[in-house]
């Protein structure tokens, strides 16, 4: 493990310790990895994904971020805009990755509902149609 690697999984998880936050969100997109997930949701997690619709538990909110990354491997969001009310985040991003055309970008919000400091609900908001465009489910 490289010493740029070693210091990014210590930050993550000194920042999936103190809780999940908006830099949390950016830090992990930046370059998403499953393994650390487990850590971020509670054991009734709910998601919410347009045109998916709704999953709930932890194996099946992990598992279609899994069919995501497996998807999309080289995705990466960026956080232009936040904002945090007590125990609910919304983040505005900008997904970047390369589709079954070549690179391409999207934008979408996330509202993330926390308890404990981890995820327990997230409505996940993105044009779905483009999103299948993109990736060739259309």
């Amino acid at each position: 493990m490289s010493t740029q690697t070693t210091l990014r999984h210590d930050r993550l998880r000194t920042m999936i310790a103190e809780g999940w936050s908006p830099a949390l969100f950016a830090e992990y997109w930046a370059a998403p990895e499953a393994s650390y997930l487990p850590d971020m949701v509670t054991d009734d997690v709910v998601g919410h994904w347009p045109g998916a619709g709704t999953v709930e538990g932890p194996a099946a909110y992990i598992g279609a971020l899994e069919q995501l990354l497996e998807t999309l491997p080289d995705i990466r969001l960026e956080v232009p805009d936040f904002a945090v009310n007590g125990n609910v985040g919304f983040v505005r991003w900008v997904m970047h990755a390369t589709g079954v055309n070549g690179p391409f970008q999207m934008s979408g919000v996330d509202c993330v509902h926390t308890r404990d400091g981890r995820v327990c609900e997230n409505f996940i908001n993105f044009d779905a149609a483009e999103f299948r465009r993109h990736t060739g489910q259309a």
